[in-house]
């Protein structure tokens, strides 16, 4: 096993690695070790599923609670399912995520319907969605050829009291059954467009980045796919090793820490 080697750039998830969930209390340790990043002149990115807080109201978060942020250094699925809206023309969307986030898709210039014929339905995480809100995005999907976006596809996440609630690939793995002439398209982890985006924000090749993040499904296995070196904390989903017998050996991270700041630690290892 080889020591831990200060990485040419750091891509780092929020939840389960720099907060502990939806209440965006600080992982221990979390907000000193950033900053020793950024002191370090090593260039980060954060690398964010989020689609519950507008980016600029999750910098602020963050930013408030001591965590070195800026713009630039956070590549979202949000940003990127505008992108992609955009640039294709698709303007009117049923989107199926959080309510609360309804304003920023009209801040951006789309029209949002409920029901009925639309470009895309658009997923991201919603605590709340229902069946019924399912059902009503049938038509769309099935009649009028509407693009299913799903924001990213992780499984479940936890809200602000750390319970499990299934995430946008639960609810996007059901609606891709009913699909008609749309297209089914991922903008976030574990989707390679991210990824890429984020390593042109660091300015570095995949071998030469680390990911870390608390989910070594839907996060790490693409990032070590692409060549990066991987890092599991225990300080988010999962609080012990148990997901990894569910997942083929060659997909398991490089380095597994309780916490982030343990990647500061002398006797760090890499591999496993």
């Amino acid at each position: 096993m080889k020591k831990f080697k200060t990485p040419g750039a750091w891509l780092i998830d929020i939840e389960g690695v720099l907060v502990k969930d939806k209440s965006y209390q600080p992982v221990a340790g979390s907000v000193a070790w950033m900053q020793d990043i950024q002191h370090s002149g090593v260039p980060y990115c954060l690398v964010s599923n989020n689609t519950t807080h507008r980016p600029e109201d999750l910098l602020d978060r963050l930013a408030s609670l001591g965590f070195p942020v800026t713009e630039d250094g956070l590549v979202g699925a949000l940003q990127l399912g505008v992108r992609w809206l955009k640039e294709r023309g698709r303007r009117t969307i049923l989107w199926l995520g959080a309510p609360g986030m309804a304003g920023f898709w009209q801040d951006a210039g789309f029209e949002l319907v409920a029901s009925g014929p639309c470009d895309a339905v658009v997923l991201g995480a919603n605590s709340e969605l229902s069946i019924s809100d399912l059902d009503a995005a049938l038509p769309a999907l099935q009649d009028f050829g509407a693009d299913l976006v799903c924001l990213h596809r992780n499984s479940f996440f936890l809200d602000a009291e750390s319970n499990r609630r299934l995430g946008p690939g639960a609810w996007a793995a059901a609606l891709e059954l009913v699909i008609g002439d749309g297209k089914v398209v991922t903008m976030g982890k574990p989707e390679e467009r991210i990824y890429n985006e984020a390593l042109k924000r660091v300015g570095v090749r995949p071998d030469e980045a680390l990911f870390i993040s608390d989910d070594p499904v839907a996060d790490l296995v693409k990032a070590k796919e692409l060549g990066m070196t991987t890092v599991f904390t225990l300080s988010g989903k999962y609080t012990d090793h148990e997901i990894l017998g569910r997942m083929e050996q060659n997909h398991w991270p490089d380095i597994i820490v309780t916490a982030a700041a343990d990647l500061s630690a002398a006797d760090t290892k890499q591999g496993n």
